[in-house]
């Protein structure tokens, strides 16, 4: 698996060709497509157009996450920020750090499983397996995804075409 960061603006379709073409060349597997297609579904959590990789995106606030596996994976990064808890019952959290650890876990599920947002409530399963990051100063990561190495780059938004 591989995560890509960035700070600033950046267009989501072609921030994931543009990292995309990097994961191929960090893979080094030549049974991936050279190109690919986003292909949006309604109901469905967008995919590429090829079985060889799985993609999901998030961002909060000026900054940008991707993932890009070869299985299934689920991405979500938050800004830690002021939170009226009770609106929340269902996360039981001591503070705004502690309540989006569990918010961008439920949601990075939430993303893994296609269900979408409207879930974030649902119960997590036992078995779920979730990797946290505290990638910039002030925010949250974190991914679920079946257990796997895990290397991380920071992309220049500008450089994206």
């Amino acid at each position: 698996m591989i995560l890509f960061f960035a700070r600033g603006e950046v267009d989501s379709d072609k921030f994931v060709k543009h990292c995309y073409a990097h994961y191929r060349d960090i893979i080094g597997d030549e049974e991936l497509p050279k190109r690919i297609e986003i292909i949006r579904e309604e109901g469905k959590k967008p995919r590429l157009d090829t079985d060889l990789a799985h993609f999901n995106l998030s961002h909060s606030h000026g900054v940008v996450m991707l993932g890009i596996s070869h299985a299934p994976i689920g991405v979500d990064i938050e800004k830690i920020r002021e939170v009226d808890f009770e609106k929340f019952p269902f996360i039981n959290a001591d503070s705004e750090k502690d309540f989006f650890e569990q918010w961008t876990e439920r949601e990075s599920y939430v993303k893994f499983t296609g269900e979408g947002i409207s879930a974030i409530r649902h119960d997590i399963p036992s078995d779920a397996h979730f990797e946290h990051f505290p990638v910039y100063d002030g925010y949250h990561a974190c991914v679920c995804a079946e257990e796997q190495n895990i290397l991380a780059y920071e992309m220049d938004p500008s450089a994206v075409e």
